[in-house]
């Protein structure tokens, strides 16, 4: 057979064809897409549930430390008296050394400015103000789309302020206890939840302005001490918030169709989206002596 007939066999691509496997190749992609994106939803929430996890965990065992006194929101501790080497900060201040992050807690020790901000009586102080430089992995969601950019020291969770008190000797109602001031269950009382970087600086947060810095107190829902107006039904979780608008007296997640949450017993759960506002409540509080409901 010719050398030219051959050839003139070997014709390339049709422009009709060439877009045909284009549309194909775009119909497989749109397919994909959405089944790449539940994967990666499913990882970022197990990441998520495991810092939570993390989070209990160790604020029990910094409890049984110290005969069951739970750390405050935001005071001294372990007495919330003027003492030698006292710490001053928020709750997740003091957990630094069950966090695996002892190293980091004994360096916001300062000796020569003890007491940077002046509520320890002068004496040795552990300082939330000596931790500008310290970052912790486990207390960033890899959901939390406010959490890029921005300097060490944020967070991405919070305390519920309805179960860790505020405990400074002029201030606050002090620590409370672990298990007897959780008269609702440990399983039924959260601990903490989810709250994006961003909305600690929201209008509604009390002490607006910046982030949610987690040596002080801004990693707070729900506290009765802290300044926050919502409680109640008004208390109920976001879900994805538009930029900006995360309210920062709420729990809320930019996870899709829930929120993650870490009950006193070292559970942690995703509640939905549809849970009633009554149950979310009743869940914050540790002792209103409420039951959770069905949609729980």
């Amino acid at each position: 057979m010719p050398l030219s007939r051959i050839i003139s066999r070997w014709r390339g691509f049709t422009l009709i064809e060439l877009l045909v496997v284009i549309a194909i190749i775009a119909v497989l992609i749109g397919l994909l897409l959405p089944a790449v994106q539940k994967v990666r939803e499913a990882a970022n929430r197990m990441k998520c549930s495991n810092n939570l996890k993390q989070l209990t965990l160790a604020v029990t065992g910094l409890a049984d430390q110290y005969d069951g006194l739970l750390p405050p929101g935001l005071g001294l501790y372990p007495s919330n008296m003027s003492a030698v080497k006292n710490g001053s900060g928020g709750c997740l201040f003091h957990m630094l050394p069950f966090m695996e992050q002892g190293n980091a807690y004994k360096l916001s020790m300062t000796p020569a400015n003890p007491d940077p901000d002046g509520r320890n009586g002068g004496l040795l102080c552990y300082s939330q103000w000596n931790a500008q430089a310290i970052s912790v992995k486990s207390y960033i969601c890899p959901a939390d789309p406010t959490a890029a950019g921005h300097a060490n020291s944020i967070t991405s969770y919070a305390y519920n302020g309805q179960t860790f008190g505020l405990a400074y000797n002029c201030w606050g109602q002090g620590s409370k206890r672990y298990p007897s001031s959780i008269s609702d269950g440990t399983s039924n009382t959260i601990f903490f939840s989810e709250k994006e970087v961003d909305s600690y600086g929201s209008p509604n947060w009390a002490p607006s302005g910046g982030q949610n810095y987690w040596p002080d107190w801004g990693p707070s829902i729900a506290s009765p001490e802290a300044g926050e107006q919502l409680k109640g039904n008004a208390a109920i979780f976001q879900v994805q918030p538009k930029p900006g608008q995360g309210d920062g007296n709420r729990a809320n997640t930019g996870h899709p169709g829930g929120i993650n949450a870490a009950m006193g017993d070292g559970s942690v759960r995703f509640v939905s989206q549809n849970v009633s506002p009554p149950t979310w409540w009743a869940a914050l509080t540790p002792d209103g002596n409420e039951v959770l409901s069905n949609d729980w």
